[in-house]
C-alpha cells in the first residue's frame, strides 16, 4: 500500500509530466523498459541458471 508521501509524489509527477506534454502511463513504461535494459546481464544470467538447473546433463544447448 503506497504512503501518502508516494502518493503525493505520483501526482506531482503525473502533473509536471502532463505539462510537459507526456503521458504519465507511457513515461513510466520507459522507465520499466529502462530497468529490464539495465538489468539484461543479470535477467540473462538467471534465465542461463534456470536452463542449466532443469535441463539434464547429456543435454546440448544450442
Amino acid at each position: 500500500m503506497p504512503t501518502r508521501e508516494q502518493k503525493q509524489n505520483k501526482t506531482f509527477a503525473e502533473k509536471l509530466l502532463r505539462i510537459q506534454g507526456k503521458d504519465y502511463e507511457e513515461w513510466l513504461d520507459a522507465q520499466h523498459q529502462l530497468v529490464i535494459q539495465e538489468n539484461q546481464e543479470l535477467i540473462l544470467e538467471a534465465l542461463d541458471s534456470k536452463l542449466n538447473f532443469t535441463l539434464p546433463a547429456s543435454a546440448s544447448r544450442d
